[in-house]
């Protein structure tokens, strides 16, 4: 298989690598920052790689082997590859209908002046940290509809763009909130999510970023149809549901279907509460604290909140 002979010799040059996904991507350590475990995926499939540590990543594996400065086999050997790919269109092509970032987008990191100030200090009051605005790439604009806005990106597996949401930090905001025209069928911060170890659910992207730990939010009340598949299908076995209460029902529906995939559920019951209001501290201790739902307890449960 194609597959089989691309990851064959990235090895020859990268060393041994590592499986993830049910084996849909490989892993190495990466040649850019060398970290001491394989934090570099590279999806068999498509070629597009992406290090978790440094940001390193790219469409094609011709990139890795320039960047190491391969010998000049080893680019010979992928020219025989690629021609079983059979790629349609060129790496760098982009789609007219792909999402963007609003107009006006600045980064935090790099912004500068008033707007940027404020905008830090509200993050600051909701509990972020510089590490959480470097870690998920957020920003502000400054003009046009969207002024005095946060902008929160979300990235799927190979580092595009499926999604954002906008806060908006002025107090006499009419609107306090905006989002894509676009679809939901995405998997919220994808690109920062590993699928073979505990997942936790949420609803609002504050409230992912809060709990910092593998956290998925979902934009809303309801799980789409592209992380329900990869939760039955993945390797993960426990997934722990932290919506809102008003969403007690849909919390249950989802944790009954689960379950009979044989996946072990955490219901968490937050008081009326949102992860983050609620905080990394004390959900830490919650996560900690909390119990598996058995069917008995479910069926209680379904009960107490008819």
């Amino acid at each position: 298989m194609k597959e089989d002979r691309l990851i064959y010799l990235l090895e020859s040059v990268l060393g041994k690598s590592g499986s993830a996904r049910g084996g849909e991507e490989a892993l190495f350590h990466c040649p850019n920052c060398n970290h001491h475990k394989k934090k570099l995926t590279l999806n068999k499939q498509t070629q597009w790689f992406h290090c978790w540590v440094c940001n390193f990543k790219g469409r094609r594996a011709s990139q890795i082997l320039k960047f190491i400065k391969a010998p000049y086999t080893a680019f010979e050997q992928l020219k025989e590859i690629d021609k079983l790919y059979n790629f349609k269109e060129a790496p760098t092509e982009t789609k007219k209908d792909e999402l963007q970032l609003p107009e006006g987008f600045i980064p935090l990191l790099t912004g500068k002046g008033l707007t940027r100030d404020k905008a830090y200090r509200y993050l600051q009051s909701r509990g972020l940290t510089a590490q959480d605005v470097i870690k998920y790439n957020i920003g502000y604009i400054e003009e046009g509809k969207l002024a005095n806005f946060i902008i929160i990106p979300s990235y799927d597996r190979n580092g595009g763009l499926n999604y954002w949401v906008g806060r908006s930090f002025d107090p006499n905001a009419f609107h306090k909130h905006k989002l894509p025209p676009t679809s939901k069928d995405i998997i919220g911060f994808d690109m920062l999510v590993n699928f073979d170890i505990p997942i936790i659910i949420c609803e609002g992207a504050f409230d992912a970023i809060a709990v910092k730990r593998n956290a998925v939010p979902l934009f809303g009340k309801r799980i789409s149809k592209s992380l329900y598949k990869e939760l039955v299908r993945g390797k993960v076995k426990q997934i722990y549901l932290a919506l809102d209460q008003d969403a007690i029902n849909d919390s249950l529906k989802y944790a009954k279907e689960l379950m009979s995939y044989g996946k072990e559920i955490f219901l968490l019951e937050l008081e009326d509460k949102d992860p983050s209001d609620i905080g990394f501290e004390q959900m830490t201790y919650i996560l900690q604290n909390a119990k598996p739902l058995t069917f008995q307890g479910l069926m209680e449960k379904k009960i107490l909140y008819q």
